[in-house]
């Protein structure tokens, strides 16, 4: 029985240095639940989310997971996310800057570089909130619009290079009308394959002629 004791004595000594080594590393480098959940929340889930333009989600861990090399390198080489912006020359203090901070992509970089680890339950941050898909951004502050235009219907290749459409529609309009905001917004169905549209008016000239008028509003991931 005093050997017994004695080998389960020595066999705890043992292991409690190796729990305070992994404790220690863990708290050595970033985790997904301490720091990138933020910064993917703050940087990438505006595009990466369910109904979005992303082509993967980037929700939870389990999704961002698989895919922490390629976000490394994106992040690391300034492509992701998508603003090309020259970090050396010209105005460098940008309103709505989409840049992503240095510090945050230098912890996107070690966490990959650590294997990614998810890290503390508590730490995660409550999920972020956006949007409803096909929601007016407008309609909480002035309701719902007055007046819909609506464009004809496009169909979108499943293959192919960025296209642009542009539909010239009636506006329905038939009268002079003030006009307090206006907001352009893609429909459900669009949502997934919208970048951005922007909306304009066709104005007839001083020569009788139809030209297009200054832009009205645009929608775009983010804004």
């Amino acid at each position: 029985m005093k050997t017994t004791k004695l080998i389960g004595l020595f066999s705890a000594m043992a292991l409690t240095p190796n729990l305070a080594g992994a404790q220690d590393a863990m708290d050595e480098h970033p985790t997904y639940a301490k720091e990138v959940s933020r910064i993917i929340q703050e940087n990438c889930q505006g595009c990466h989310q369910p109904g979005q333009i992303g082509p993967m989600s980037f929700t939870n861990y389990e999704e961002v997971r698989p895919w922490a090399p390629l976000i490394q390198l994106k992040v690391a080489q300034k492509e992701m996310p998508p603003y090309q912006y020259d970090d050396h020359i010209g105005v460098q203090n940008l309103k709505n800057d989409w840049r992503m901070d240095q510090e945050d992509i230098d912890t996107i970089v070690a966490w990959v570089n650590a294997g990614a680890p998810f890290g503390n339950q508590e730490d995660l941050p409550p999920p972020k909130q956006f949007p409803e898909v096909g929601e007016w951004r407008l309609a909480s502050e002035l309701g719902e619009p007055d007046h819909v235009i609506k464009s004809s219907a496009w169909d979108v290749p499943a293959n192919g290079q960025d296209l642009w459409w542009e539909p010239e529609v009636d506006s329905g309009i038939t009268e002079s009308r003030c006009i307090k905001a206006v907001e352009t917004l893609p429909s459900k169905a669009a949502h997934g394959s919208t970048h951005h549209a922007n909306s304009h008016l066709v104005v007839m000239d001083d020569d009788g002629e139809w030209v297009r008028g200054d832009r009205l509003s645009e929608f775009a991931f983010g804004k």
